[in-house]
């Protein structure tokens, strides 16, 4: 059933990511929900998804205390390239829009020795996307299990990064 043209489905997924962007760096776990339509057979697939996360300078101990959010909404391309039965290797690629928004908190500046308020931000970033990832669609399942893989993730202008390894379940109409 999933490798018919058109089936629609839905992308539920989780990430444990690392976002770096000009004034925020940090660790955490997007949640995200998407719409896909596919095409070719199944090889190809389309989806559109928002995915949101708070992010915490955990385990980064150069950087002042960050305490923020990221929404992203990105159109996405998924083609496999390696399909055996129910089991396919693919090639991920996108654009969107993140909106990155928080505080970073005080702390002492080493090199002029006095203290940093804190201050708040909220930054736009456009970004492109690219990574890779494995599939396992179980032959008359209304479910296909994602992985996708490092290195893979956004980038764009602003010194934005967002790398990260993403799990996610479709749901077929």
């Amino acid at each position: 059933m999933w490798r018919v043209r058109g089936v629609k489905s839905v992308k539920l997924f989780t990430s444990i990511a690392y976002h770096e962007g000009q004034r925020e760096i940090g660790v955490g776990i997007p949640l995200g929900i998407g719409f896909q339509t596919q095409y070719f057979r199944g090889r190809l697939r389309v989806n559109s998804s928002i995915q949101a996360a708070s992010f915490r300078n955990f385990a980064i101990t150069d950087v002042p205390d960050n305490y923020y959010r990221v929404t992203t909404l990105g159109i996405y391309a998924d083609f496999d390239f390696f399909r055996y039965r129910s089991f396919s290797i693919f090639l991920s690629a996108g654009t969107g829009l993140s909106y990155s928004r928080g505080m970073i908190a005080s702390w002492w500046d080493i090199d002029s020795g006095s203290p940093i308020s804190e201050r708040t931000f909220n930054k736009w970033y456009p970004l492109m996307y690219a990574g890779y990832g494995l599939r396992i669609v179980p032959r008359k399942s209304r479910y296909a299990i994602e992985v996708l893989l490092p290195p893979g993730g956004h980038v764009g202008q602003n010194s934005f990064q967002f790398h990260l390894i993403r799990i996610g379940v479709d749901f077929r109409f």
